[in-house]
């Protein structure tokens, strides 16, 4: 009953707002919990890129809910693979809005080819050490 990670990527509907992402984050926030999931959720430039932890059936179960949300479209399977230990540990499902400030597109830059947040462009590695990046980034700023 080892841990596992699943990395994905997915597109925005357009129509897409805040109340559907305040949504998603409660319902997220209820689900993984009791599940021992943990992870983060990055949205942003029309795109979410989220990490999910922990047992490896839990992990499936929630990934084929979150395909069939409606609120997106395209979701791309980037790695589902063992892990040692949990890279976000403190956060049944933390959600940051990505690239609102100077800092955060300065982050993407360092692991993309230019400051827009488009995970679709990068591969695993570099969506797992951007996600990492930005998270402590965030803790660093108490949000």
């Amino acid at each position: 009953m080892g841990l596992h990670r699943l990395v994905y990527v997915s597109q925005a509907r357009p129509s897409l707002g805040y109340a559907d992402l305040f949504d998603i984050m409660e319902k997220s926030e209820r689900n993984n919990k009791p599940a021992g999931l943990t992870g983060l959720l990055c949205f942003g430039d029309g795109w979410f890129l989220q990490a999910l932890e922990g047992h490896r059936l839990a992990i499936s179960q929630t990934y084929n809910r979150i395909v069939g949300d409606t609120r997106h479209l395209n979701a791309e399977l980037l790695e589902f693979s063992p892990i040692a230990q949990r890279d976000f540990l403190d956060w049944s499902m933390k959600a940051i809005q990505v690239g609102q400030e100077k800092q955060e597109r300065e982050i993407i830059l360092r692991h993309s080819v230019n400051d827009m947040f488009t995970p679709v462009a990068m591969d695993a590695g570099q969506c797992l050490a951007l996600m990492k990046e930005l998270a402590a980034f965030h803790q660093r700023r108490g949000v």
